[in-house]
């Protein structure tokens, strides 16, 4: 149980990464315009790509804070934090989902979620 839980953990992270990438060093692209469901003009605009660098910025903490409780926090204290940054992820996802679009829960609240249960398992 406990691999599956890494293993998990582990994509998830992975999936912050990604969105980090996408946010901040590709926000104004075809891919960005079709995952937000907004018009690539719109993603131009310097005010947005503010926007989206800041939210990048954010996944990317939730990204290292997962990986860091992971693999570099005692063990004693890893499934706890650990869990603490997947509860992160999925209160970000609700509020997305309830405010941006409802693919988010989905998408990205989840595999949190997966993930979460699994760590509290292990």
């Amino acid at each position: 149980m406990q691999i599956a839980a890494t293993i998990m953990a582990c994509l998830v992270a992975l999936e912050h990464f990604f969105i980090l990438w996408l946010e901040m060093f590709n926000a104004d692209s075809d891919m960005a315009a079709q995952a937000f469901g907004v018009p690539r003009e719109l993603l131009k605009t310097p005010e947005v790509q503010t926007l989206f660098k800041n939210q990048g910025l954010y996944n990317g903490f939730l990204a290292v804070g997962l990986l860091f409780a992971l693999f570099i926090v005692p063990a004693v204290a890893s499934a706890g934090i650990t869990m603490f940054f997947l509860a992160c992820i999925i209160v970000a996802a609700i509020y997305g989902s309830a405010t941006v679009s409802k693919s988010i829960i989905v998408v990205q609240g989840l595999p949190a979620i997966i993930a979460f249960i699994l760590v509290y398992l292990a």
